[in-house]
């Protein structure tokens, strides 16, 4: 298995198509919820990878986070079944399918008579809070795989460690493409199904970072 960067030219387009998608959810969410959007991950970064002569084509991750709820609507469960249903309505309308997956609701082209995905998308569902030391934390709402009915519970995300700031200082210090050869290298590698492009980049820069001495 190996990967290869897809260029500006072909996911620019996408990635408009997919923020017109978002803004008719949020669109279809009010009044019972209100959220922000936001490319994370490599993405935001625009490496934008895909696997060498596969049928899965490219994806995007974002993050929605919940800004206001209505009362009544306000529980994990009820949070990820409502957006679902409106997240398939409007992807239905764009030719999208949508399939409920643990830790993202994701859409996808798929090119019928050729039996590949053209490209796809993970939406998380988050909410962004600052906690009693004063941290920014996040939680992210997941199904619970112990369970034998399809349940959701809201999920602690682990800190990031200050990977932005990290991030600022590898570019600063000119190790760009150091950064993309190493986070290649990690998807080339990775072995883990669950674990998303988002969360390889993250691994990516700690690795990068922790090569060098940043006191110097």
């Amino acid at each position: 298995m190996s990967y290869e960067f897809v260029s500006k030219n072909e996911y620019t387009p996408v990635r408009i198509l997919l923020e017109e998608i978002i803004f008719e959810i949020q669109n279809k969410m009010k009044p019972e919820y209100t959220f922000q959007f936001s490319l994370i991950g490599s993405g935001r970064k625009k490496l934008i990878t895909r696997e060498v002569g596969s049928n899965k084509g490219f994806d995007f991750d974002y993050n929605f986070s919940l800004q206001k709820i209505k009362s009544d609507y306000d529980g994990a469960q009820a949070i990820r079944e409502n957006f679902f249903e409106i997240i398939q309505q409007v992807a239905n309308d764009f030719g999208y399918q949508t399939e409920d997956n643990k830790s993202a609701i994701t859409i996808k082209l798929v090119d019928q008579n050729n039996s590949r995905i053209v490209h796809s998308c993970d939406f998380g569902i988050v909410e962004d809070y600052v906690d009693n030391s004063g941290d920014d934390r996040q939680r992210i709402i997941v199904r619970d795989k112990n369970m034998l009915s399809t349940t959701y519970v809201w999920n602690e995300r682990p800190k990031s460690k200050n990977y932005s700031v990290k991030l600022s200082n590898i570019e600063a210090a000119g190790l760009w493409e150091v950064l993309k050869t190493e986070y290649i290298k990690l998807k080339n590698n990775n072995k883990d199904i669950e674990k998303k492009s988002y969360q390889l980049f993250i691994e990516a820069i700690s690795n990068v970072y922790n090569q060098y001495d940043w006191q110097n």
